[in-house]
């Protein structure tokens, strides 16, 4: 049933016939119902519905950044950040032998006038951490200290994303942790920046890599009380890491002499 709460010139709230009334952004709006969808069979036909989905499906994993980077640009087409984001990349997203390729290097997740930073290579360190460095880019004649970047994380096997904190663009670091079950997860990375005016820079794609888990370094500790087993892990990754002096293992330890209290001492070196 359908409402019409401010006469017959009004808009329409709900279904009246054969439209529907809704409210889309303040704006009332009208379409046509349809009590039957034809799903078409055709390749060709499949084909475009699975390119559109792929990248309605990475345009809904990621709306954080698309509010925040395509805001502004979204308003003045009167169009959602989604659709603005398809119309920024759909030339970047494509399908090979019925599979979803994606150019993830030269998609654009934000876009504005904001002076953006120069990001370094990403660090990916132990306990699922991101650490990126970034600094000021020398064609960025003006820009403020209070400046917001933001770091984003996309995994591709799992469709899902990952928005940073913000940090002041002084403090030059940013360092993320992420889900642990993202452990082993090839990821890719994405900086902008937000200004105070809360305008955005355009994306920078500063790379790919693979999400380091603490049970890969040695860092654990076995809940099976298989503590040989930590030891061996953790010696294995010193010699990985260059063959550090190493103090003596729990093992090493427990190997002194004990004293027998119903025999005679232990002769004293």
């Amino acid at each position: 049933m359908g409402l019409i709460p401010t006469g017959i010139t009004g808009p329409v709230i709900g279904k009246v016939g054969p439209a529907v009334g809704y409210l889309w952004k303040g704006r009332p709006c009208l379409r046509a119902y349809r009590d039957h969808i034809n799903f078409p069979n055709t390749e060709e036909q499949l084909r475009q519905r699975s390119w559109f989905l792929g990248m309605v499906r990475f345009a809904a994993q990621a709306t954080p950044v698309l509010r925040l980077g395509l805001h502004r640009q979204a308003n003045e087409a009167k169009m959602t950040e989604g659709n603005m984001f398809v119309l920024l990349n759909k030339r970047h997203f494509r399908l090979v032998d019925g599979v979803l390729d994606i150019d993830y290097a030269h998609l654009l997740l934000t876009t504005g006038s904001a002076a953006d930073v120069y990001f370094h290579e990403p660090q990916f360190k132990e306990d699922e951490v991101v650490e990126v460095d970034f600094e000021k880019n020398a064609l960025s004649l003006r820009a403020s200290g209070d400046d917001s970047v933001y770091l984003y994380v996309y995994a591709p096997r799992l469709g899902r994303g990952f928005l940073s904190a913000p940090v002041a663009r002084r403090s030059k670091t940013l360092s993320v942790r992420l889900p642990e079950n993202w452990s082993g997860e090839e990821v890719h990375l994405y900086g902008f920046v937000v200004d105070r005016d809360g305008r955005p820079s355009n994306s920078t794609y500063i790379g790919v890599g693979r999400v380091n888990h603490y049970e890969m370094r040695g860092r654990y500790i076995p809940v099976n009380k298989n503590w040989k087993d930590f030891v061996d892990i953790a010696n294995e990754a010193n010699a990985e890491e260059g063959g550090v002096e190493r103090d003596a293992t729990p093992t090493e330890r427990l190997e002194k002499p004990t004293i027998d209290l119903f025999g005679d001492p232990p002769e004293v070196p």
